[in-house]
């Protein structure tokens, strides 16, 4: 158990102050304190207006006093809030807070600050690089869907050691998605059979009330397939038709040999010979293989 007494964190690094005066945060409970989320207690001066968008954290506030206006960027929508009023930006909402009056919030965040995060010019919430995998989340099902260029492929015997073995132990593994901004959804970005496994298995969709841990990562479409094929590669084998679908949409995108190779771990050879087996010309257009590679990615 631990007691946290406001007048003992004012003045210390727990009490942050927006350098335009847009509010003071005083942080009770921050990552450190490892509850899996943080409590604040935040102070917006009357007059204060401040747009903030949290891309990586969800948040809860809770009126404790005053008055302000809480608008919904993304539809126009206002809010009165007033005491007794909590609002929950449950799909990180990008928001505008306008203070009528003195106003205390009693905030939660989750997954909780680190503390070090600063506030970029678009209102996100940006601590120091920190890997994905330290702000799990736990989503329902029906929030996230395949992509369509996977090159992995795992055998029956394998995908029923899976669904064993995710029975047994739990997941143990998130699966790494990309928020779709149109429907607000995730994308597989790793972890398609993890993620195929619940919707296959009736008993560990039940036992997980037909939720998936994930993680997030932010990259365009070329970076994810990227991504998609390093995690397939390290871990072992994969489809080699879909291997060179993916090659020939990079292709497509305008991604040079180099950064295909730097970026999916494959040898000049490697990728002359997928381009071969695929016998379709255009993947050779453009082709930078040379002992000559420039130092542009």
């Amino acid at each position: 158990m631990k007691i946290v007494k406001e007048q003992e964190i004012i003045g210390t690094d727990r009490e942050v102050k927006c350098p335009q005066g847009a509010f003071t945060s005083l942080r009770f409970l921050i990552e450190e304190d490892n509850m899996g989320f943080s409590l604040h207690k935040t102070i917006i001066p009357k007059g204060a207006a401040s747009r903030w968008h949290y891309k990586h954290h969800k948040e809860a506030c809770y009126c404790m006093s005053g008055k302000g206006i809480l608008t919904d960027v993304a539809t126009g929508e206002k809010h009165s809030i007033s005491p007794g009023v909590t609002y929950v930006l449950d799909d990180h909402d990008e928001h505008l807070f306008q203070a009528l009056e003195d106003v205390e919030l009693l905030s939660i965040f989750n997954p909780p600050v680190t503390g070090q995060e600063v506030h970029q010019e678009d209102g996100s919430y940006h601590a120091p690089w920190r890997s994905p995998v330290y702000n799990v989340l736990s989503v329902s099902l029906d929030q996230v869907k395949a992509n369509d260029y996977n090159p992995n492929s795992v055998a029956p015997p394998e995908m029923a050691l899976l669904e064993t073995s995710i029975w047994e132990d739990g997941y143990t593994q998130p699966v790494v998605t990309f928020r779709d901004p149109e429907d607000g959804g995730y994308i597989v970005v790793d972890g398609f059979h993890r993620f195929l496994t619940i919707k296959n298995s009736k008993r560990i969709f039940e036992r997980e009330n037909g939720r998936l841990p994930i993680v997030v990562i932010d990259k365009e479409i070329g970076d994810r397939m990227a991504s998609t094929i390093r995690h397939n590669r390290a871990r072992g084998s994969h489809n080699i038709e879909l291997m060179s679908t993916i090659v020939s949409e990079l292709v497509e995108m305008g991604k040079g040999d180099r950064w295909i190779c730097n970026h999916i771990g494959m040898s000049p050879d490697e990728l002359l010979r997928l381009k071969q087996i695929t016998g379709v010309a255009a993947l050779f257009q453009n082709s930078e293989f040379s002992q000559s590679w420039d130092d542009v990615d």
